[in-house]
């Protein structure tokens, strides 16, 4: 009885040393410089994913950052937006452009409203400053 308390209290100590240690949520998830990036949770929470451009259908596309929703498709799944480039950057509730939209412009961000996980293209203004 004695060792399977000794057993018991050293495995119980080790499992105390092994908390993990990761980057806050902010750090681990940010947009990149420069970018567009849509989010899988509110509040810019969760993975994200980088627009590479205009994107007339977001079919095909996943959230690969780190956090929650990562590796889910983008279609119908974003929650929230960073614009961090210099051009106003609009979300569409249809594919190629169409329906409802949400615009974000420079260093702009926050939930999407009338695509809110109903996004289905991106779409750049043709001029920026």
């Amino acid at each position: 009885m004695k060792k399977r308390i000794t057993s018991f209290v050293a495995a119980a100590f080790g499992a105390a040393l092994l908390v993990p240690v990761t980057a806050t949520a902010a750090e681990a998830v940010a947009c990149p410089s420069s970018e567009f990036c849509l989010y899988y949770n509110s509040g810019l929470g969760g993975s994200h994913f980088v627009a590479p451009g205009d994107v007339p259908d977001l079919a095909g596309y996943r959230f690969t950052s780190s956090g929650a929703g990562q590796g889910q498709a983008v279609k119908n799944n974003a929650a929230s937006a960073h614009n961090k480039t210099h051009c106003n950057a609009t979300v569409y509730f249809n594919s190629n452009y169409g329906g409802p939209s949400d615009t974000f412009g420079y260093m702009n961000s926050g939930n999407l409203v009338n695509t809110y996980n109903e996004n289905a293209s991106v779409r750049f203004a043709t001029f920026c400053g």
